[in-house]
């Protein structure tokens, strides 16, 4: 048997093992406790150490710093005739390449959207009803995988039906499993592409950094300083220079955010004081994606261009990822019914 037959066996045998874990423990479930404005059942039963004022504030702030983060996005996203010394290149393996541009625009959207699940989650706290805004936020994570995976394009229709699929296999489920399955099943999915987004970025961070310390010996860098002034075509914000690709480190350091915020809360649900904490990463990991646009479109590099480079993407990788996405967002569901 090959290694990689190997590997899937071990792979399947460990999440096997997770799933049938679950059988051992006969964890009490809660009763859910009703959402203040629309009595509907919510996703959590009554909160210890949980003071509504602070929740509140926490969650005002993150709704705050998410649409102003979208906007600026957007706003920087939107600039037309971009100079070519701040545009970023997306280059896979085989020496393709395309303007970062779509991808940029799917992070700014990613925060917008985000910011609408964060309107809906004041009024209508976790549960079946707020699922059908939380989904907007998952989309956008889907999306960007879907983006990296083609290359910073779409590339074909699978893209849109791909997302059609997913809405309506997660959003069925949703309304078809009783509590607490169908909070699980949401946080699941939502822990999965959390994990992939996550390994996804460092894996492109760690191919760029490789990639430009070999091209550093293979091209000079700027000398000529009035290649950095700015000119009346260009944006009014002076340029910048960066030591690319250290911008890119924002990605795995926000997704990282956005995993602590999702997962530790879920590994003790009824601690009310960790979903002020949740608020408080969301409040660092927007605006943490919106400041890697940022740099993106306003810097430039000593570098002739900026580049990104896309790791290997084949069949094989793909399904590294998903199953250790899969296996980890398992584990912190395991942990929640110890």
């Amino acid at each position: 048997m090959t290694y990689r037959g190997c590997a899937v066996i071990t792979y399947f045998v460990v999440l096997i093992l997770l799933l049938l874990s679950f059988g051992f423990s006969k964890p009490t479930i809660p009763a859910a406790e009703p959402s203040r404005f629309t009595g509907y059942p919510t996703w959590h039963g009554r909160l210890d150490h949980f003071d509504q004022q602070t929740y509140d504030t926490s969650l005002i702030f993150l709704i705050i710093t998410s649409i102003l983060s979208g906007y600026y996005s957007l706003k920087w996203t939107s600039t037309r005739d971009l100079p070519k010394k701040y545009v970023t290149y997306i280059y896979q393996e085989n020496g393709s390449r395309i303007s970062a541009t779509w991808f940029n625009k799917a992070i700014a959207y990613y925060i917008v959207f985000t910011s609408f699940a964060g309107i809906a989650l004041f009024y209508l706290d976790t549960g079946k009803l707020w699922s059908t805004f939380g989904i907007l936020h998952n989309i956008w994570e889907v999306c960007i995988l879907l983006l990296l995976h083609q290359g910073g394009k779409i590339t074909s229709s699978f893209f849109f039906a791909f997302i059609a699929f997913y809405v309506f296999i997660v959003t069925l489920l949703d309304i078809v499993l009783s509590w607490p399955f169908d909070a699980v099943w949401f946080k699941v999915q939502g822990l999965c592409s959390d994990y992939a987004l996550f390994i996804v970025f460092v894996r492109i961070y760690l191919a760029t950094r490789e990639y430009v310390k070999e091209q550093l010996s293979a091209q000079l860098p700027i000398t000529n300083e009035d290649d950095l002034s700015p000119s009346d075509e260009e944006p009014s914000v002076s340029p910048k220079i960066i030591q690319h690709p250290n911008q890119i480190l924002l990605l795995p350091f926000a997704s990282f955010f956005h995993i602590l915020g999702n997962s530790i809360p879920t590994l003790s649900p009824t601690d009310g004081r960790l979903y002020v904490f949740f608020n408080l990463t969301y409040s660092i990991a927007l605006p943490a994606y919106a400041l890697y646009i940022y740099f993106d479109t306003h810097c430039t590099s000593i570098l002739h261009s900026k580049r990104i480079l896309l790791p290997d993407t084949s069949k094989w990788k793909v399904f590294l990822i998903t199953i250790w996405s899969i296996i980890l967002s398992i584990i912190i569901i395991r942990g929640a019914f110890i």
